[in-house]
């Protein structure tokens, strides 16, 4: 016994190794004929790692595959109680290559859009971000969670709108999939007022980290994610990237310790050799964060003035830990 819709036939009894049923099954996601096999898994992977449990009050939608050219990636269309859910073949790699782009990114891209309403869910897109990456907005109680830093209460922070959410989504998928997910990051807050020192600040021993609210929220958003990128770089710094690593990367810079240094640390190389100033003059882990800060949204700039330490986080950490991609800011 069958039941149909569009071109596609589904089997009451589900099985798990097929992906058209799997997306029937569990997020009431119908293709159609334009969908082949590893297209159809490719969605169930993102899908699956942004909401392992979905909503069992789903909304029907049937997808298909557009190769003509559209002027959105994704066009989404309601009759009836069902969705129709377009998207345009260029989301998916002609050739995936690790020297390319990431193979699932722009499909991801178009699966935010969908699982969000355009950004409008603020539900889905903290679920994004908890499920995959970790990510919590949502404090209960700041004077606990600042209590090793600032002391502060909920009246010197605010909530992220949904356009934020959103940039936090994007530049958090730049990261190579295995560095998605750092178990002591746990929180991103979003602070009222500049304490006139930093506009973001990672406090990698408490769990968190906090962006002014001037910054997340300003039109010009790439060297906002450059920020953030750059925040969570102390995270894998401080947790995630093996001591080998570390070292390696001292080496490149030419970095030093030194007591009489404020910073503990001094370099022998030149200071054309970094890519700003604050790396040139801080230390390793602020050198590697705002190396990873231009290698994501500024890649040319890192490539020109420091190829060695464009390859090196190139060779030793986008292909290492996943597979290399340059974000074209699509959120």
């Amino acid at each position: 016994m069958t039941s149909q819709i569009s071109c596609y036939t589904v089997p009451l009894e589900i099985r798990k190794d097929n992906p058209f049923e799997q997306l029937v099954y569990k997020y009431a996601i119908y293709l159609d004929a334009t969908w082949n096999t590893q297209r159809a898994e490719a969605l169930v992977k993102i899908l699956e790692s942004i909401s392992p449990k979905p909503d069992v009050n789903i909304t029907t939608s049937t997808w298909k595959i557009n190769s003509d050219e559209m002027q959105d990636d994704i066009r989404i269309e309601s009759q009836n109680g069902i969705k129709t859910v377009t998207i345009s073949s260029d989301v998916f790699p002609l050739h995936e290559t690790n020297d390319i782009a990431a193979p699932d990114r722009e499909l991801f891209s178009v699966i935010v859009q969908f699982i969000s309403e355009n950004g409008t869910n603020t539900a889905a897109l903290k679920t994004i971000l908890s499920e995959r990456y970790g990510i919590t907005v949502d404090v209960p109680h700041y004077d606990v969670l600042t209590q090793r830093s600032r002391k502060e209460t909920k009246e010197h922070y605010r909530v992220f709108e949904n356009r934020e959410l959103m940039i936090l989504i994007s530049i958090f998928e730049d990261f190579p999939q295995a560095l998605h997910k750092v178990p002591q990051l746990k929180y991103f807050i979003c602070r009222k007022e500049s304490d006139g020192k930093s506009d973001a600040f990672a406090w990698t021993t408490e769990g968190y980290i906090e962006i002014v609210q001037s910054v997340i929220s300003r039109d010009h958003v790439t060297d906002t994610k450059r920020l953030i990128a750059h925040e969570k770089s102390h995270f894998l710094w401080a947790y995630l990237f093996p001591e080998q690593l570390k070292n390696d990367w001292q080496e490149l810079g030419g970095w030093y310790k030194n007591k009489d240094s404020e910073t503990g640390w001094s370099t022998n190389k030149k200071r054309e050799t970094f890519i700003t100033s604050y790396a040139y003059e801080k230390n390793p882990d602020e050198d590697m964060a705002e190396s990873l800060g231009y290698y994501f949204v500024y890649p040319d700039q890192l490539l020109s003035r420091c190829p060695d330490k464009y390859d090196f986080i190139h060779n030793r950490i986008m292909l290492a830990y996943g597979t290399r991609y340059i974000s074209p800011n699509r959120f």
